[in-house]
This record gives structure tokens, C-alpha cells and sequence, in this order.
């Protein structure tokens, strides 16, 4: 038996590697989070772990593993995962995505580095190294600036700084980490997501986000909604995606999500790129819109298994996050969704405390939508958004910091 090794960062219902991998003759090793190792506690070879971005027994367990089955891949969808699967591929000299590579897909600086006079327009940045790098950087670009870490997704940690008052309260309380300083950029942003196997982009789709990637903040929710082909933006925005992988040192086969903002001005102007595929309930939206799983097609791409895409036929799709509130749930709405609705994901249950937002791609309830056409589908992601609203029932914590949707 084949054994190709898996970081898996989520649940067993969106990614069953068993089922996927059924009659190839190809077994996964998992490395999986204690919260997750229950849906795939059927399988032969399953290690959990707490802590598991940074645990670093993972690694070592990983490495162990990967001898000891002689694995012949190493696959990783989550962008906790993107590096630490790139360096045992360099360690035993595997096929796939080498750190390099991870790196310039994971560190916002480096990514940008790559795309300096670029064909694609870039914010001015830097990496905040101290706080006389940001006073500097304010000095000569003006407010307002955005503030994020230089390796983390779905909007951790980023600020927008606006006024000197902001920024010290920023520094009175920094991120922990690296972060990066660059120019706020106004406008609709867009993500484009993708697959390519054998150097070459075999699936590519823009997608606009309603409301915004810092909704959470307010505990509001954000979704994406895709662009009809016709759409004038739709091939500005592809042709920028492809413009920016050229200049990456990219994969032969990944995934991609990556993110663009069209300014007032009429400008695409890059955010980000990850060598993954989108959080959230992207994929789930992805495969209802197009009959494509994004994730089984990059397994079997790294695995050297033959693509089961065929024709894609399109209808319109779209999906929303919901994050948490703050206080205890006391009910969740299950059953009796509105008629557009195709599927719904939980991450919580009713007797839990919350505490907010914490990213973009966290969410309490997910929900995948669809309609006639793609102003159907944003009127019905409304819906749905109300809907839940509506029958969501929250209480105060004992500190009285409890809300509602």
C-alpha cells in the first residue's frame, strides 16, 4: 500500500481523504487537531494534536511518520499547514510545493517583493520592524495605513490605523509577531480562486465579497458572491491573477486564493495570494457553482492520480459566514432554511460561550446559496442572513457581555 501523509486542519466532513482516495491504492497518514480527530478515528493512522499551529511535535511526528510509511506526497490545504509541509518535503526530497515557494505565498512582504514592477499594481509597504519604521512610513505616505501580520489569514490581527491617536493605541498594544505596514487601499475587493495542475490553470473563477473581510469585527457576517463571465471585471481580474503567479515561484500543482481590490479610480491593485484553498465556505460554494472539489482534484494532482474534472457547467452560487456573537447560544436554527439554500456547516452548539468574531473564514454558521442569477443569489444571501438573525437566540454571560446577531 501507498502512503501519502496529510496535515489535516479540518473537519473529516469536508475533507474525507478515505473516500477520496478509495481504489487508488493509496492510503493517508493524518496528522489532524484534537478537536478534529474524532471523524477520522475510523482510519488505520490518525495522530492528534492539541495546540496544533504551534505545536512543533507535529513536525516531529510528521517526520517520523513520513519515514516509517516511505510516503511518497505530502499534502496540506491549510495555511497553517503551507510551510511546515513545504520543509519535510525539502527534508526527504518529495515532489510538491519546496519552502521557497511557501514562503513567497505565505509572508506578505515576500509576496509583494516578488511582485515589485510587476504588471499588477501593488500598495507601498514595508516590514515593521519598530515603531520608528511606522512613524517613518506615516511620514512619507500619510494616514491612513493598514497594519497585519505578516504570516497569518482571514484578517488576524490587521488594523486600520486613520489617525495618530490610532496609532498609539496600536503600539501601546502590538501584534506579537512580525507585522508589515503598507498604504490603505479603498475600494471593492474581490478573491479569485483556482487550481492549477502541471503548471498549468485548469480552473479559474472571480468572486466579489459582500460586506467585508473585517465584518467580523462587528460580528456581522461577510460572503462572496461570484462574477457572471460577462461581467467586465471578471477578466481584468483573471488576467491579474495569472499575472501574479507568473511572478511567484509557484507550484506545479496548487490550489491558489487570491485577493484584489478595484479602486474608485478604476485600478486592480493585489492584497494577497495563499497556496490553498479559500476558507470559509468557499469551497463547499465552489463546488456547488461548478461541480469542481478544489481540494480532491489538488490531492489527486499531488498525488499523481488522474483528474476527475470534466466539463464544468456553472450556476450561480454564492456564500455567507456567520461568526459568533457574544454571550451563550442558546439556540441555533436547524431545518426550515429558506428554499436557496444548498447547504449549512456549524461549528458551535447551543449551551457554548462565545466571544465574537475572531476571523474572516471562522464562522458559527456557514451557508451556501443559490439563485437565477447572480443578483438572485445576493438578495438571497439577505434572506438568509435575516433568517438566522431572526431565530438565533443568545444571553449575557455572567460579565454582561452578551449580545445578538
Amino acid at each position: 500500500m501507498r502512503h501519502v501523509l496529510v496535515f489535516a486542519k479540518t473537519p473529516y466532513a469536508k475533507t474525507p481523504y478515505d473516500h477520496w482516495l478509495a481504489g487508488s491504492g493509496i492510503e493517508p497518514v493524518i496528522l489532524t487537531t484534537t478537536e478534529y480527530a474524532a471523524g477520522y478515528a475510523h482510519l488505520p493512522h490518525v495522530h492528534a494534536f492539541d495546540r496544533y499551529d504551534t505545536n512543533q511535535i507535529v513536525e516531529k511526528t510528521a517526520l517520523r511518520l513520513a519515514r516509517a510509511h516511505a510516503v511518497e506526497a505530502v499534502f496540506a490545504r491549510a495555511e497553517a499547514d503551507v510551510i511546515r509541509a513545504a520543509q519535510l518535503r525539502d527534508l526527504l526530497d518529495l515532489p510538491g510545493q519546496r519552502t521557497a515557494s511557501a514562503f513567497a505565498f505565505r509572508d506578505k512582504v515576500a509576496m509583494k517583493d516578488h511582485l515589485v514592477g510587476g504588471p499588477v499594481g501593488i500598495p507601498a509597504y514595508r516590514l515593521l520592524d519598530s515603531a520608528y519604521t511606522a512613524v517613518e512610513f506615516i511620514a512619507e505616505h500619510g494616514y491612513p495605513v493598514v497594519i497585519k501580520p505578516v504570516s497569518e489569514s482571514g484578517s488576524l490581527g490587521a488594523n486600520i490605523i486613520r489617525n495618530e491617536t490610532e496609532l498609539d493605541a496600536y503600539l501601546a498594544r502590538p501584534w506579537r509577531g512580525t507585522s508589515q505596514i503598507e498604504t490603505f487601499v479603498p475600494g471593492q475587493m474581490y478573491h479569485v480562486d483556482g487550481l492549477i495542475v502541471g503548471g498549468e490553470v485548469v480552473f479559474v473563477h472571480p468572486f466579489r465579497y459582500v460586506n467585508d473581510c473585517l465584518s467580523f469585527r462587528a460580528n456581522d457576517w461577510v460572503g462572496c458572491l461570484p462574477l457572471a463571465p460577462q461581467d467586465p471585471t471578471y477578466g481584468r481580474l483573471v488576467k491579474a491573477a495569472e499575472a501574479v503567479l507568473a511572478k511567484l515561484p509557484t507550484p506545479a500543482h496548487t490550489a491558489f486564493h487570491a485577493e484584489f481590490w478595484i479602486t474608485p479610480d478604476d485600478r486592480v491593485v493585489f492584497c494577497e495570494i495563499a497556496s490553498r484553498t479559500g476558507g470559509g465556505m468557499i469551497s463547499a460554494m465552489v463546488r456547488h457553482s461548478f461541480g469542481i472539489d478544489l481540494d480532491k482534484e489538488w490531492l489527486y494532482a499531488e498525488c499523481g492520480l488522474p483528474s476527475t474534472l470534466g466539463t464544468l457547467a456553472y450556476r450561480p452560487t454564492g456564500c455567507l459566514n456567520i461568526p459568533p456573537s457574544n454571550g451563550v447560544l442558546e439556540h441555533l436554527p436547524s431545518g426550515g432554511e429558506p428554499d436557496c439554500v444548498r447547504e449549512v456547516s456549524f461549528t458551535g452548539a447551543a449551551g457554548q460561550e462565545f466571544h465574537g468574531g475572531v476571523k474572516s473564514g471562522l464562522y458559527l454558521a456557514g451557508y451556501v446559496v443559490d439563485g437565477e442569477t447572480e443578483d438572485d443569489v445576493a438578495a438571497n444571501m439577505d434572506k438568509v442572513a435575516a433568517w438566522f438573525s431572526e431565530r438565533t437566540m443568545w444571553r449575557p454571560t455572567e460579565s454582561g457581555t452578551g449580545g445578538t446577531l
